[in-house]
């Protein structure tokens, strides 16, 4: 009896062990990824965008869409902010492919970082859709969105003024 809970014992850490050094790798490719993904040369590939002209002035400051950018490419889309605040929301559906798929996207102001922000999906993770936010106070001007795609189905930015 004393060598079954011993068995038990043992197959029990080496499953805690197991799980543990997968959680590691998978910390260290993503890690990997992002670090790749800062150093990798500016890509200029095309992207449908839609850049709405909100000319309304309101005396209270609130949200105001820019524009909406989806195409399952990847590259850098540009665009302009008024407001002290720039929001980005990304959501994203993945292929089904026992993979990692991933939707990373840098927020740039002036080609300087200002916020960065990814969805991933595990290899056996239900492939629900995600979305995430991100919000940079750098203040108004020149901001871009570079964007890496790696194996989804579906892809959304939408970005956000305030003013």
């Amino acid at each position: 009896m004393d060598v079954e809970k011993t068995g038990m014992k043992t197959s029990t850490k080496l499953l805690i062990i197991g799980v543990i050094a997968l959680v590691a790798v998978l910390g260290i490719a993503v890690g990997a990824f992002m670090q790749m993904n800062k150093q990798s040369s500016v890509n200029n590939a095309p992207v449908s965008i839609n850049q709405s002209s909100d000319t309304q002035q309101t005396s209270q400051s609130s949200w105001h869409e820019v524009t909406t950018i989806t195409n399952p490419t990847e590259g850098i889309v540009s665009f302009n902010i008024k407001g002290e605040q720039c929001k980005i929301v990304i959501s994203a559906t993945p292929i089904v492919n026992y993979q990692m798929n991933i939707l990373s996207v840098d927020l740039l102001k002036n080609n300087v970082a200002v916020g960065t922000d990814y969805i991933s999906w595990t290899a056996t993770e239900s492939p629900n859709t995600k979305e995430n936010t991100t919000v940079s106070s750098a203040g108004p001007g020149n901001y871009q969105v570079n964007i890496h795609v790696t194996d989804l189905e579906t892809w959304k930015i939408k970005v956000y003024d305030y003013y």
